[in-house]
C-alpha cells in the first residue's frame, strides 16, 4: 500500500490517478454481471445498510438491462461485524437462497478504539492482531456459508476511513491502515480461492490522495471519517463495482453516413423506416437501453470518475453532411441544435436532459428511489431486531409490553455514548415499522412490477433538419 500511496502523490491528475489505480489492479478478475432472475443480496454494515452505492448500481441495470429482471436485498446492518452476520445468517441472508451475494465488511471489526497516534504500545498492537485474526476467521466462516447457501460470492474491500482530511473532528489516525490489512487480506483470499472481488479501498484512497492535495479539508467520507457521502462517496464505489462487472459504454451507438445513405454502425439499436431528403434525415430507432439520469445528486461524482466516457455513452453520429447547423428532433419535440461538424464527431445523447429517453429514464430513478426508501424503513426495522438482540432472546415478539421494556433496559447500558440518540431514535419507531413491515413488502413487490414497466424502451422517430440560421 505505502508503494502506492507515493505514486498517487507522484501523480498530476484525475485522468493518471485512474490510470495508476487499473495498473494495481490488473490482476482483479471479472467479477459476473447479474442476470435475468438473480435473487442478489449486498451484505455489510452500516455503510451498505444505507444503501446508496447498490441503488446506483441497480438504477444502471435498470436502464442499462431491461430485459433483465432480477432483484436485489439490502442486508446491511449499522454496527455489524463479521461475526454478527453469522448470527442472523440463516433469518435474513440463507431463507432468501441468493444466487449472488456481495460482502463488504470490516469497518467494525477493525477495532477503532485502538487506534490513534499515541496507540503505539506492544499491548495493543496485540489488541489490534486479535480483531485482524478474528476478522479473517469470521469472514471465512461467512464466505463458506454463503457458498453452502448456493450463492456465488463477490467480496468488497472495505471502504476508507479519513484519516488525513483537516477537520476538528475526533480522528483515530491509524484506523485506515488496519482496514488497508484487512482489504489485503480479501484480495489475497480473492485470489487464492478463485473468488470475485471489487476494490473499494484503494481507488477511493487514490481519489481521496489528489482531492486533499488541492483542499486538505476535501473528502468523499462524511463528517465523522467513516461513512461515505452519498455522492461523491457511493457514487464512486457503484461506479467501481460496475467497473469491476466491466458493463459496456454504449447505451447505443448509431453511425449514419449522410452522403452514402447508409448506417455504417449500429450497437443496440435498430435503425428503420429512414429517409434522405434535401435538408433533412429522418429515421425511426428502437434503442434497447436507455441513458443513465445524471442529476444534481451525483455532480460531484461525475467530476471524479469516468462515467460518462466509459459507462454511458449514447452515441450518436452523422457523417458528411452539408455545413450548418442542425436541429435535432424526437418524436417532434426538439432537444437541441448542433453543428455538422459536433455531429460528424458525435454526441453524447445521454447527457442531453431534453430527450424522451432521458425522461424515461428519470421516471426509473424515481421508482428506484421509492424502492430505495422502503427498503430503508425495512433496514432500520432491521437494525433494531438484530442488533438489540431481540432477534435471540426470548421475548414474546408479540407482546408490545416485554418488546419496549427489552429495548429500555438496552438502551440504559449505552446511556453516555455518542451513538444514543441514533439508537433511541431507532427504537422509538420500531413497534411502528414492526407492524408496517407487511404492507411495506407489498408496496416493494409493487414498485418491482413498475419498475420493469417503466424501463421497458420503445421506438422513436428522429428528424435531423438543417436550420436555416
Amino acid at each position: 500500500m505505502r508503494q502506492l500511496m507515493n505514486r498517487i502523490k507522484a501523480a498530476g491528475s484525475i485522468v493518471s490517478l485512474f490510470a495508476i489505480c487499473a495498473s494495481t489492479m490488473a490482476d482483479t478478475a471479472a467479477i459476473p454481471q447479474f442476470q435475468d432472475g438473480d435473487r442478489v443480496c449486498f451484505v455489510g454494515d452500516s455503510i451498505t445498510h444505507a444503501g446508496y452505492y447498490h441503488t446506483y448500481v441497480y438504477l444502471y441495470y435498470l436502464t442499462r438491462f431491461p430485459e433483465r429482471e432480477f432483484r436485489i436485498w439490502n442486508r446491511g446492518i449499522a454496527g455489524d461485524q463479521a461475526r454478527n452476520v453469522l448470527r442472523r445468517f440463516d433469518a435474513e441472508i440463507g431463507s432468501l437462497n441468493p444466487t449472488i451475494s456481495t460482502v463488504m465488511l470490516g469497518m467494525n471489526d477493525v477495532g477503532r478504539p485502538l487506534y490513534s497516534t499515541e496507540k503505539t504500545d506492544e499491548a495493543t498492537l496485540r489488541e489490534q492482531a486479535s480483531e485482524y485474526a478474528r476478522y479473517t476467521r469470521d469472514m471465512q466462516r461467512v464466505i463458506e456459508e454463503l457458498q453452502g447457501a448456493g450463492s456465488e460470492v463477490i467480496l468488497i474491500t472495505p471502504s476508507i476511513y479519513d484519516q488525513t482530511v483537516e477537520t476538528d473532528r475526533e480522528n483515530r489516525y491509524g484506523v485506515n491502515d488496519g482496514l488497508g490489512r484487512f482489504s489485503d487480506f480479501i484480495k489475497d483470499y480473492a485470489r487464492a480461492n478463485e473468488v470475485g472481488y471489487v476494490d473499494f479501498y484503494d481507488a477511493m484512497n487514490i481519489i481521496t490522495a489528489e482531492l486533499q492535495s488541492k483542499d486538505p479539508s476535501a473528502s468523499i467520507i462524511g463528517k465523522d471519517r467513516i461513512h461515505p457521502d452519498p455522492d461523491p462517496g457511493h457514487f464512486i464505489m457503484g461506479y467501481q463495482f460496475l467497473k469491476a462487472q466491466e458493463v459496456p459504454k454504449y447505451v447505443s451507438q448509431i453511425v449514419i453516413d449522410a452522403e452514402r445513405e447508409t448506417v455504417p454502425v449500429s450497437v443496440n439499436a435498430e435503425i428503420f423506416e429512414m429517409l434522405f431528403d434535401s435538408g433533412e434525415l429522418q429515421f425511426s430507432v428502437l434503442e434497447k437501453s436507455l441513458p443513465f439520469p445524471q442529476t444534481e445528486s451525483i455532480s460531484k461524482g461525475l467530476e471524479l470518475v469516468p462515467f460518462e466516457e466509459t459507462m454511458n455513452q449514447q452515441h450518436f453520429q452523422v457523417m458528411n453532411l452539408e455545413r450548418g447547423s442542425y436541429r435535432l428532433l424526437i418524436d417532434g419535440r426538439e432537444v437541441g441544435v448542433w453543428s455538422s461538424q459536433e455531429l460528424s464527431e458525435g454526441i453524447n445523447l445521454a447527457t442531453v436532459t431534453t430527450t424522451p429517453q432521458y425522461e424515461q429514464a428519470l421516471n426509473v430513478l424515481k421508482l428506484n428511489d421509492a424502492r430505495h426508501q422502503l427498503e430503508a424503513k425495512l433496514r432500520n426495522r432491521a437494525y433494531v431486531y438484530f442488533s438489540s438482540g431481540l432477534a435471540f432472546s426470548d421475548v414474546d415478539q408479540d407482546d408490545e409490553t416485554a418488546i419496549v421494556a427489552f429495548l429500555d433496559a438496552k438502551l440504559e447500558t449505552i446511556k453516555g455514548q455518542s451513538w444514543y440518540g441514533y439508537v433511541e431514535s431507532q427504537y422509538s419507531e420500531y413497534l411502528q415499522l414492526n407492524a408496517q413491515t407487511g404492507a411495506l413488502l407489498k408496496q416493494m413487490d409493487q414498485v418491482y412490477v413498475e419498475l420493469y414497466a417503466a424501463n421497458q424502451p420503445v421506438p422513436h422517430r428522429y428528424s435531423l433538419i438543417k436550420s436555416n440560421q
